[in-house]
């Protein structure tokens, strides 16, 4: 669990004293590895070791004799309470905590001293917060529209599906107790199971995610007429369903239309409404769905959205017809995700 711990630790010390951190490629023997900081602009490159839960000044002691009170080192922690933060000081052990607590100073110019935060959930414990929610699915979604989120900074992937740094880690130990995901060799963490994720997105999509959504249904225009004429904006809109799968495979005759569209603009889905002469219908075949996804992100499939969620969309529509084209996207996800 060190790199899911570090990483927590980073995200909690931009929140604390807006920092930015990013973990290095490369290991120092016989460190666990090496970290950039960039604090008060200075960009400051430190061997780091993981430790769980410090709970006496011995451990420090020894982590002192071992070398790594040096202005180049830096302890990572759960958390340190006042007493032992205050200990690190005292013996020039720099340190970072999941928490936000901090002990740096390089002896030029930089000096920075952070202790008493607490937070709300440290548990690394994989056997723990094994439940899958409405968060966790907004960050699978970005894992399977685009691996490389896998070992984003935390500051990164949060705005990506609009959930908080702060959720963000435990969301990694949910995946990783569920056998998810894994870390290679390299530290870098992998998709372990895809089929298997992909199908847990998917369903997990369609009865706790989805249903959260701002949804509308509609009459108007023909199916036909309306996927004509209609146009997604770059960034702003895009088709999803039974559309977006005609568009990918080209093997599909749509019999109903979703659309994802920001609605953070009001005037979006009045706009749609009366540009198309729209009437509610809960069983009308023109469907709208919030994109919870901050659509900046995972654009690359435009004017469809990522083809996890047109997945998810054709598995949601419960018409056999739909299955095969599922099936297809299905392996183009697994294919793209492994590779």
């Amino acid at each position: 669990m060190e790199r899911d711990l570090i990483d927590r630790a980073l995200s909690e010390l931009e929140q604390s004293i807006d920092a930015r951190g990013k973990i290095l490629a490369s290991k120092n023997a016989p460190w666990d590895g090496r970290v950039l900081l960039e604090v008060g602009g200075q960009k400051l490159t430190y061997h780091y070791e993981v430790k769980g839960r410090i709970d006496r000044r011995s451990v420090l002691l020894d982590i002192k004799a071992r070398g790594l009170a040096v202005p180049d080192g830096l302890l990572v922690t759960t958390l340190l309470s006042q007493e032992l933060a205050a200990t690190c000081r005292e013996l020039g052990v720099q340190f970072i905590d999941a928490a936000g607590n901090a002990y740096l100073n390089n002896g030029a110019g930089l000096y920075v001293f952070v202790s008493g935060r607490r937070a709300s959930d440290l548990s690394l414990n994989p056997a723990q917060g094994v439940t899958i929610t409405p968060t966790a699915l907004r960050v699978m979604f970005a894992f399977l529209a685009d691996p490389s989120m896998l070992n984003a900074p935390y500051r990164e992937i949060a705005p990506a599906v609009r959930v908080s740094t702060g959720a963000i880690g435990k969301v990694f130990d949910t995946l990783q107790a569920r056998g998810f995901i894994a870390i290679a060799p390299t530290g870098d963490r992998v998709i372990a199971a895809p089929d298997l994720l992909l199908g847990e997105w998917a369903t997990g999509y369609l009865s706790r995610l989805k249903p959260k959504l701002k949804t509308y249904r509609f009459s108007g225009p023909s199916v036909q007429e309306f996927s004509e004429r209609w146009m997604p904006e770059y960034r702003e809109s895009a088709w999803g369903g039974e559309k977006g799968a005609a568009i990918h495979t080209r093997h599909l005759k749509p019999g109903a239309c979703t659309i994802y569209i920001q609605m953070d603009a009001p005037q979006a889905l009045r706009d749609l409404v009366k540009d198309f002469k729209l009437k509610a219908d809960p069983a009308g075949p023109i469907e709208v769905v919030e994109a919870f996804w901050n659509m900046d992100w995972f654009a690359d499939k435009f004017p469809t959205v990522p083809l996890p969620l047109i997945y998810a969309d054709l598995l949601g529509t419960h018409d056999s017809r739909n299955l095969g084209v599922a099936k297809q996207i299905a392996s183009e996800v697994i294919n793209h995700v492994r590779h």
